[in-house]
């Protein structure tokens, strides 16, 4: 049987430049497979995610923008945690506490003082409402002791959401540099909205002084105090003047003698 010839040995150059079993390319982590991807082509990284930014919180004629809508929202779920749609004033009182707002500032705060007929909740409750009313800030009233005297025209003001905001939105129109340490501390106590970081001075009104339709709103609310109060106090001389009456005619039908009253005015 032929045996076949051996092979010739190979011309030098033939041998192959690549290993004949070259690795495997780096696979693509799940996680990140665009980081090494850039990494493995050396393409430049992504530029970072922008993340929600600040914008202004009130509108030149003082009104609230939709951003300080969100962010009244986003405190009003802090501070009613039960979803009731309202807030005592205790609560409200708290709330400016964190934005460092002054006692003098803080209406049911200064008013909490003792008194000989009410609790101090109820003065302080009666003050705070007055400011609703006279300011227009939507609110509820309650009773919060249905067992104790009641303060005349008094009653427990709740205020809603609709009427924190426009109640801070009209708070921070006035000294705008006092106003965002406030809020910027109040965002620290919440832990609201962290990843913004703290609000820049430019989101707030550049002057001092509050625009002229929230120094016109406040003179209504003088003015709408001060009638308020007149209304209330002849309202009061009339109610004592009646029960006044009504003694004077029961002593008369038990009584032999008549008496006659003349009033002067």
């Amino acid at each position: 049987m032929d045996i076949p010839p051996p092979i010739p040995p190979r011309p030098p150059g033939y041998e192959l430049r690549t290993p004949v079993n070259p690795p495997l390319p780096t696979r693509l982590g799940p996680s990140r497979p665009e980081q090494s991807y850039q990494q493995s082509y050396g393409l430049p990284p992504p530029p970072p995610r922008p993340q929600a930014a600040w914008g202004p919180l009130i509108q030149p004629d003082g009104k609230a923008t939709p951003l300080m809508e969100a962010l009244m929202a986003a405190f009003f779920a802090r501070l009613d945690p039960h979803g009731t749609g309202t807030i005592r004033p205790e609560t409200f009182s708290a709330f400016l506490d964190a934005h460092e707002f002054p006692t003098e500032h803080n209406v049911w705060k200064k008013n909490l003082t003792p008194n000989i007929m009410f609790q101090p909740e109820d003065l302080a409750d009666y003050e705070l409402k007055a400011a609703c009313e006279a300011w227009g800030f939507d609110h509820r009233v309650a009773v919060r002791s249905p067992g104790r005297p009641q303060l005349p025209y008094g009653g427990m003001p709740l205020l809603t959401l609709k009427g924190l905001t426009d109640m801070m939105t009209v708070e921070h129109c006035h000294e705008p540099d006092q106003a965002l340490d406030g809020i910027n501390a109040a965002l620290r106590h919440y832990n609201i909205w962290p990843e913004r970081g703290p609000l820049p001075r430019n989101c707030l009104l550049p002057g001092r002084d509050a625009p002229v339709e929230v120094q016109r709103r406040g003179a209504d609310a003088v003015e709408r105090t001060n009638r308020t109060a007149a209304e209330r106090l002849e309202a009061q001389r009339v109610r004592h003047a009646i029960e006044a009456q009504g003694r004077r005619n029961a002593v008369e039908l038990v009584s032999d003698y008549h008496y006659v009253r003349r009033d002067y005015y």
